[in-house]
């Protein structure tokens, strides 16, 4: 064979042996792990989790729906039907004459991500004996 058509063959063969070919650099990530093997840009801009349902409480006498203490980096809100984002509210705040699955509750953080919310029916049906149920 000649040493041009051995340069000429060379690039061929360094194919067929797989040169080149990337592999992966370790085991498969598990199914499992939810999260775990999520891009840095995704963990940064998933929200933060939903409000503990089970610490507020809703006076549906009253229409008070009360919120536990948050962070000092975060702060209440509540978006009522119709509107496009939720207004901040205080620990204590007095709902319209609503119907409690429309009404969301939410935390932001300051840098403006909000939680996942939560409705004010689930507060209701978290379970807890409610303000307006106690005598």
């Amino acid at each position: 064979m000649t040493a041009r058509r051995t340069v000429a063959l060379l690039p061929l063969a360094l194919l067929a042996s797989g040169c080149g070919r990337t592999e992966p650099a370790g085991p498969e990530p598990s199914v499992h792990a939810v999260g775990a093997n999520d891009p840095a840009w995704m963990v940064r801009w998933s929200p933060p989790p939903p409000p503990d349902a089970d610490r507020m409480n809703y006076d549906e006498v009253t229409r008070t729906l009360t919120l536990y203490e948050l962070r000092d980096d975060e702060c209440w809100h509540v978006k009522l039907p119709g509107e496009r984002s939720g207004r901040p509210v205080p620990t204590k705040h007095k709902l319209p004459n609503i119907d409690p699955a429309q009404v969301e509750v939410y935390y932001a953080r300051a840098n403006g991500k909000p939680s996942t919310p939560v409705t004010v029916r689930q507060i209701l049906d978290s379970g807890q004996a409610h303000i307006s149920f106690r005598r």
